[in-house]
């Protein structure tokens, strides 16, 4: 029998030149960048509360409830757009609002924030 070295299976590489595969998990992050982000992502999260109120009391009123004792109020602005459409506006709001929270989750574990630091 022949030399393992001269069978014909081909080899990649240099078993003796190859090294050990770097980590590519980054640093932990500070806490001021852990902090930045939380504060992005709680004002994203009110957002996106009050947005999920708004579709709420959109759709009482469609079924015809009233808003409570509070009645008609004078410092908001009424629109004359569908109920339907506003409901379908609001909720691409938040889906928009949804990829924001996703891109801020993104960019905080590429720089080494663990998720459940963000909560």
């Amino acid at each position: 029998m022949g030399d393992v070295n001269a069978s014909a299976i081909s080899l990649v590489g240099d078993a003796k030149k190859t090294s050990p595969a770097k980590s590519t998990t980054p640093a932990p992050a500070s806490p001021q960048v852990v902090a930045a982000f939380r504060k992005q992502l709680t004002a994203l999260q009110a957002q996106s509360a009050g947005i999920d109120k708004q579709i709420v009391e959109l759709k009482s009123f469609s079924k015809g409830e009233t808003p409570g004792a509070i009645g008609m109020q004078l410092h908001k602005g009424y629109s004359t757009e569908s109920v339907d459409d506003q409901v379908r506006k609001l909720e691409e709001k938040k889906k928009s609002l949804a990829a924001q929270m996703d891109a801020v989750y993104e960019a905080a574990r590429k720089r080494g924030v663990e998720p459940g630091q963000l909560r």
